[in-house]
């Protein structure tokens, strides 16, 4: 399903069936039991937008026979109508499975795919080609199930169990101390979300499990390089927020807010945040 909106959050227009993730790709047989399991909407660099999902055939019972097949389409129009249906991999005869986490144009026909199995992966749309993309932290290990961002001073944020940041295009990566919304446990970043903004700051959103109260918010002043764990604002902390998957999510709306989309039992809402009012929030008293 997929619900617009032309004022900035204000009101929604009814959302709507994205028809081509609801075709069986050719390379998936026919079984009874399937899934299509929602993937990440983002916005390309030319205002496209670029929706991915997986079309799971499940028939493991009769022979084993499971595939998770990773999916795109894209609209030219705000999401009035989409491309058909294309796919990404497979590798070596195997499918690529989710991505839960958002897709970072990486170059005019590159976009690095988060994926939740194995490492990252570049992907070029108009060749198909996919590459590992080397993200190797201080301890010396590839990291996988990472959410990938770019600040708007071109500085690279990985966040998985730790933060980790590249000034250089991703060739050296670095630790970053005292980021606000580490984990308790290997929580594959589900729940987090770090959101660029066009000043170069950056924010994080977060929740804790399936029983969290409240949004949690955490401006860095330096696109990502450092956080102030006292200067968390908690929004609606009466409020049951399902904090993984895919809420909360939060994008920048204008110069002066961001909006953040979550879901619980009740259904998916969306919540318009003033930026000043994050700021002053923060302020030491």
């Amino acid at each position: 399903m997929v619900a617009r909106s032309t004022d900035g959050g204000a009101t929604w227009i009814k959302p709507e069936r994205l028809a081509t993730s609801a075709d069986r790709p050719e390379v998936i047989r026919e079984v009874k039991r399937f899934e299509v399991y929602p993937g990440t909407a983002d916005t390309l660099p030319d205002g496209r937008i670029l929706v991915t999902w997986n079309y799971i055939a499940d028939d493991k019972a009769n022979d084993g026979y499971y595939q998770r097949a990773l999916l795109y389409s894209v609209s030219s129009d705000q999401g009035r109508t989409w491309s058909d249906q294309k796919l990404i991999g497979p590798v070596d005869g195997t499918h690529l499975g989710a991505v839960r986490h958002n897709v970072l144009p990486w170059s005019e026909d590159r976009w690095l795919l988060p994926l939740r199995v194995g490492p990252p992966r570049l992907f070029s749309p108009s060749t198909g080609e996919l590459t590992v993309f080397r993200l190797v932290g201080p301890d010396g290990i590839q990291r996988e199930f990472q959410q990938i961002s770019r600040s708007a001073n071109g500085t690279l944020l990985a966040m998985g169990d730790v933060l980790l940041h590249s000034a250089d295009g991703g060739k050296q990566w670095n630790s970053v101390d005292g980021f606000p919304a580490v984990p308790d446990k290997r929580d594959n970043a589900e729940g987090r979300y770090l959101t660029p903004l066009s000043d170069g700051r950056m924010l994080v959103t977060w929740g804790i499990g399936n029983d969290n109260k409240g949004l949690r918010y955490n401006l860095s002043p330096d696109d990502g390089r450092t956080w102030a764990k006292d200067r968390t604002v908690i929004l609606l902390p009466a409020t049951n927020v399902t904090a993984r998957y895919y809420s909360a999510r939060t994008i920048q709306i204008d110069e002066r807010h961001v909006g953040t989309v979550f879901m619980n039992r009740h259904g998916v809402h969306f919540l318009k945040v003033s930026l000043e009012r994050l700021a002053s929030q923060a302020e030491p008293k």
